[in-house]
């Protein structure tokens, strides 16, 4: 089942309208293992989620941290990686953390609730439980998501190799939304590049391919939506995202993030450059011939001393 379908679910869910709380930073941070590669070091660390939830293996948090030789010994920029959310796997978000490192930037991706190392039990397969349970419970999943991505900002940017004034945020798709959603109730982000991503989410829900046939057969209400999504939404933190410059990158045929929700998020972050590509959601795929590159480019011109905004001239 897609992420976006879960999406509907979860925008029903009943309460839990304040957005996330800020983490402590009372916890511990385990290093689990170290590999080298040429060029690299890879780190697999846990600390504990920012949220409880009903099974034990899911309220720790697993990240996947790796460090360029270059940026060893220093203090360099690094970038926080929000995978599609239910995903078996980070197959597209690797080709990411790859260039990135290739490009000097430390990168770090984390698994989401009920992923890989944090499923209820070794024998679901990786996101389910997030997918499955009750529109409650959905709820309370996704907005363990966006405190998780606030903490793992925290763990990141506390790291020895890294500048904390230099750590930005990306993401795909729903990660796109919970990067989104983290970015506008947290300022230490220095920049952040969204692909695929929307806001006004009961837009995306009522009106998206995959979502709309869903919330038409469960009768919801834009108006229930709405109360359900308080306090998370981008669109409502306009002018505290004023200054933010994100990336925000969608395509044209895409119909599981409407056009008009897309529109929205660069609404939501007045300062954002937005850039349009051909294809569609899934179709997208083949733009990751080049696209990661250039993602790479745009985050090392944001992160750079002295600079703090993304180019904005020219084409991708």
């Amino acid at each position: 089942m897609s992420g976006l379908l879960a999406l509907a679910w979860l925008l029903a869910a009943p309460g839990g309208a304040a957005a996330p709380e800020a983490s402590r930073a009372d916890f511990k941070v385990e290093v689990v293992e170290t590999a080298v590669f040429p060029g690299r070091t890879d780190y697999l660390l846990k600390f504990p989620s920012a949220v409880r939830s009903p099974w034990p293996a899911n309220d720790t948090v697993w990240a996947h941290l790796s460090v360029p030789d270059s940026a060893r010994g220093g203090r360099g920029a690094a970038v926080l990686v929000l995978p599609v959310m239910a995903a078996p796997n980070v197959w597209i978000e690797t080709r990411f953390v790859n260039r990135f490192v290739e490009d000097g930037l430390i990168a770090m991706w984390i698994e989401m609730p009920t992923q890989f190392h944090r499923r209820p039990h070794p024998s679901m397969p990786s996101g389910q439980v997030f997918l499955a349970r009750s529109t409650g419970q959905l709820a309370r999943n996704f907005r363990q998501s966006v405190a998780d991505a606030r903490r793992a900002l925290g763990v990141l940017a506390a790291r020895p190799e890294v500048d904390a004034r230099r750590v930005a945020l990306f993401g795909i798709s729903l990660g796109a939304l919970v990067g989104a959603a983290a970015w506008s109730v947290d300022e230490r982000p220095a920049a952040g590049v969204f692909v695929m991503g929307g806001a006004e989410f009961p837009g995306i829900v009522l009106n998206g391919s995959l979502s709309g046939p869903v919330a038409k057969k469960m009768g919801l209400k834009a108006e229930e939506l709405r109360a359900a999504w308080a306090g998370l939404d981008p669109v409502e933190y306009k002018a505290a995202n004023a200054g933010k410059k994100a990336l925000l990158i969608n395509v044209n045929s895409d119909t599981v993030i409407p056009r008009s929700n897309a529109l929205r998020l660069k609404e939501a972050f007045p300062d954002s450059r937005q850039v349009w590509l051909p294809l569609g959601h899934y179709s997208a795929i083949l733009h990751l011939f080049w696209l990661p590159r250039w993602v790479s480019r745009s985050l090392q011109e944001a992160l750079l001393p002295g600079k703090n905004s993304i180019k904005r001239g020219g084409k991708p």
